[in-house]
């Protein structure tokens, strides 16, 4: 067969070879992914002209379900490569409002000859990549629309079985290469903290964020099981699967002592990798390992990495081997892809992510039912999903869920996360004595898995046990001290102990972290209210305005009532009583607002409505917001009544 002659695009000190799909600059090869280099060339060979999103994400994205996000990471990468490589100043990539994009640069372009030799290998480069939220930024690995099995993307099942071959095997000659590390001068260094960063993929011909983020995850499962340092979760690390910050520089956001970094590179047959850990604070490298490997099989064992890493961080005597047990990962690619996927949306949590979660954990439990994580994962959405508030909604879909976690606790009964699951269960069954002894196995086995401590906190909180509530709480926010989620929930625990300025500073951490969350912005008006900080309080409750209008307007009332203007609170209360929403407040909500209007009797009204519900027994006992009735002879009546239900 002929070969095809080189199709070349210059501009500014570039030079594209469509033909072999390499970017240089005066001859140096420049590190760009696949999907970097397609986006490149899509803008390029339509220079000049608008190339609309639509037909963008149909172009690099034909049979997959991505976010238009990430469209934006490839773009805004680009755009760092080539101002940082080329002319500053040149612009290149031009947005055009609302439509797409235009490549703005001079393009000339011309045929090379056929025997022109290029460089077809990159050595020691790194891909800057683009940082952004988890929320917009990281697109799922692939998604198909069909629910029914689990579709590999549109690079084809060969390619994909090929891929995840050289994943699982380089995770075992990694394991076999870090056996053999020597320690540093700074070995003598334990970290308490370690983050995993997902690996950075050069020259894989298909999409790098399975081998990426699946190299993080299964080293985090199992490291996360070291007894002296903790391990962050997956959830803390997702989104710097794009990043334009170092290694160092993630390190000191996360807070950790020390972060793995390192990268994956095909060429050929072969797998190169390298990787170091890395002291946070001063920058030296803790250890450091490279190796060279030819893949030869499709599967390998997994495990051997994190025991051989376990062995270069900790000296055997500080590691439990109960606790370094295999996770019952699966050894089926498909089956992983889709896991991964599930975890992506599951990590999101929302009405509209629970779904989508669940179409991809159940194509993995499909594809193999043996495969006891995705089955805990998948229980938690259901019964994540059958609860609205404290009213069990979908019945039949928390049956699902205790059906789901009961099989992966068959087929692995050392999975913290699947104890986790199972105790939140029990707890929606009013069954109180199997959650505390399913939270307490879970931390048995995982002392470090900041979810289990954060859903314990609550279930101590509403079993009247708030300091126990609150240790807790701070060590999930300790373990996880990105999560939005942990820093809202331990402000909550917080407000309950009249501690407002640690509460007020944790959420404004949570809002840092996620600035469009509703909760937070909520308490932490309420916070500022307690405070009597009206005018920033009343800045946090405007900020729900369009989003969450029934808050703003609960906000609104108790915010005037405490404030001393008790005519507008009023008004205000008035027309929502008047409104079709006056059923969506609850009878705890009516209570609360009455109270500090000083109403007592209309609160005593809505409170003997919730005589029988237990629920909010903890709230009665310890919510500042029911301080106006405490000195009443009814309180102490009502809450003796509740307690002895």
């Amino acid at each position: 067969m002929d070969k095809q002659s080189p199709r070349y695009y210059e501009f500014g000190p570039f030079r594209l070879n469509a033909t072999e799909r390499l970017l240089l600059r005066r001859n140096e090869v420049m590190p760009l992914t696949p999907k970097l280099i397609d986006t490149l060339l899509v803008l390029v060979e339509n220079n000049g002209h608008v190339v609309t999103k639509q037909a963008l994400m149909e172009t690099l994205w034909p049979d997959s379900f991505v976010e238009e996000s990430s469209l934006t990471q490839n773009i805004s990468l680009l755009r760092k490569i080539l101002a940082a490589r080329g002319n500053g100043k040149q612009e290149y990539i031009e947005t055009i409002s609302k439509r797409g994009y235009r490549f703005v640069a001079s393009v000339h372009e011309f045929a090379g000859a056929e025997n022109e030799v290029l460089a077809q290998e990159c050595v020691n480069t790194e891909i800057v990549i683009e940082e952004h939220l988890l929320d917009d930024s990281i697109a799922p690995i692939s998604a198909s629309t069909d629910a029914r099995a689990p579709r590999v993307s549109h690079v084809g099942r060969r390619t994909y079985l090929v891929v995840f071959a050289g994943l699982v095997l380089l995770i075992s000659a990694f394991a076999a290469y870090v056996g053999n590390w020597k320690r540093s001068p700074e070995a003598a260094f334990t970290p308490k903290s370690i983050a995993v960063l997902p690996f950075k993929t050069i020259g894989v011909d298909t999409d790098s964020n399975l081998m990426s983020l699946g190299m993080a995850d299964s080293l985090i499962i199992r490291l996360s099981r070291l007894e002296q340092s903790s391990v962050l979760p997956t959830s803390s690390v997702f989104k710097y699967t794009a990043r334009d910050k170092d290694a160092l520089a993630i390190g000191r956001d996360l807070r950790v002592d020390a972060i793995l970094d390192g990268t994956l590179q095909r060429d050929g047959n072969r797998i190169r990798v390298s990787a170091q850990l890395l002291r946070v604070s001063d920058g030296k490298t803790i250890w450091s390992g490279k190796f060279d490997e030819q893949y030869e099989s499709l599967f390998a064992l997994q495990d051997s990495i994190s025991e051989q890493m376990a062995a270069a961080l900790m000296p055997p005597a500080s590691r439990s081997r109960e606790r370094l047990a295999d996770n019952n990962l699966t050894k089926n690619p498909q089956a992983y892809q889709a896991y991964l996927n599930g975890l992506y949306f599951w990590n999101r949590r929302t009405k509209d992510n629970l779904p989508r979660a669940i179409q991809y954990l159940e194509q993995a439990v499909q594809a193999d039912p043996n495969f006891a994580l995705a089955r805990v994962f998948l229980a938690d959405c259901y019964n994540l999903t059958a609860w609205e508030g404290n009213c069990l909604t979908q019945p039949e879909l928390a049956k699902k869920a205790d059906a789901e976690v009961t099989r992966a606790l068959e087929l692995n009964e050392t999975l913290a996360e699947a104890h986790t699951v199972k105790a939140g269960i029990m707890s929606g069954k009013m069954d109180f004595i199997a959650a505390d002894q399913h939270f307490r196995r879970a931390l048995e086995l995982n002392p470090s898995y900041a979810l289990t401590h954060l859903r314990y906190g609550y279930f101590l909180f509403w079993n009247s046990k708030p300091e126990e509530a609150l240790s807790h709480m701070q060590r999930a926010r300790d373990l996880d001290p990105v999560s939005p989620v942990a820093n809202t929930a331990l402000a909550y625990m917080l407000m309950m102990s009249r501690r407002y300025d640690e509460a007020i500073s944790s959420l404004q951490r949570a809002l840092e972290l996620q600035p469009e969350s509703t909760v937070a912005h909520f308490n932490l008006s309420q916070a500022y209210v307690q405070q009597r900080r009206f005018a920033e309080a009343e800045t946090e409750f405007d900020k729900l305005k369009d989003s969450y209008p029934l808050w703003f307007t609960q906000g609104k009332v108790y915010a005037y009532a405490t404030a001393g203007r008790r005519g507008e609170a009023l008004r205000i209360l008035s027309r929502l009583l008047h409104s079709k929403d006056r059923e969506r407040i609850s009878n705890y909500d009516y209570a609360t607002l009455y109270a500090v209007l000083g109403d007592k009797d209309a609160a005593f009204r809505y409170l003997d409505k919730l005589i029988h519900d237990r629920s909010t027994t903890a709230m009665l006992k310890y919510d500042p917001q029911l301080d106006p009735l405490r000195d009443d002879l009814r309180f102490a009546k009502y809450l003796s009544a509740r307690l002895n239900d």
